[in-house]
């Protein structure tokens, strides 16, 4: 049975924003199941996006208090759409962008909520003290990421290797903050590994 592949969009964007990903995937795999649900919150920066949390005036401070706050929502909507796809953990793969790659990154490290984490251009705020040994992550970002430095990502990589945890991490060097090749195609092969 083909993976449930959830496409996480960014702040202040649609599920639409995850449709080259998306249209990469089916391209490929004809048979493959890509749901991209909005965030559970309408954007408080106005216009038709959504957010599972907002990102005005938020400090390094305050940043790890409201994923927290976002958490129990983000971990409903992917348990919702477990049970309306009939499948468990082990059938899932969470791949997202920037605020999706963060909220699935900050999810999994203490449940088994899917098999494989593709984050790209993502964070961890803060950095886990724990992970779980199931779910495999696979880090994408880009080395001229202005909006989330790369660096980021490189010390998830560092902290979930310790951890024990299976983890790569990918860095594009020419690709910014993104969903566009080859940003784009590298999320793509990370999905492609695990979503058989």
């Amino acid at each position: 049975m083909h993976s449930l592949i959830i496409l996480l969009h960014g702040v202040g964007q649609t599920p639409a924003d995850m449709a080259p990903l998306a249209d990469l995937i089916t391209t490929h795999d004809p048979h493959a199941r890509v749901v991209a649900p909005p965030a559970a919150h309408r954007c408080d920066r106005g216009g038709a996006g959504f957010q599972w949390m907002s990102v005005a005036g938020i400090t390094e401070e305050s940043r790890p208090g409201r994923i927290r706050a976002a958490l129990p929502a983000f971990v409903a909507t992917i348990e919702a759409l477990q049970r309306a796809h009939r499948v468990g953990a082990e059938q899932t793969v969470l791949a997202g962008f920037s605020q999706g790659a963060i909220m699935a990154l900050a999810a999994c490290q203490d449940r088994y909520l899917a098999r494989h984490v593709v984050a790209i251009a993502g964070r961890c705020a803060p950095l886990p003290d724990v992970w779980e040994r199931r779910t495999a992550v696979t880090l994408v970002h880009g080395r001229r990421d202005g909006t989330v430095p790369v660096q980021h990502s490189e010390r998830v990589f560092e902290r979930l290797a310790a951890l024990g945890a299976d983890v790569r991490l990918d860095v594009v060097p020419r690709a910014v903050h993104l969903l566009a090749p080859p940003l784009l195609d590298r999320a793509w092969d990370a999905v492609r590994a695990t979503s058989r």
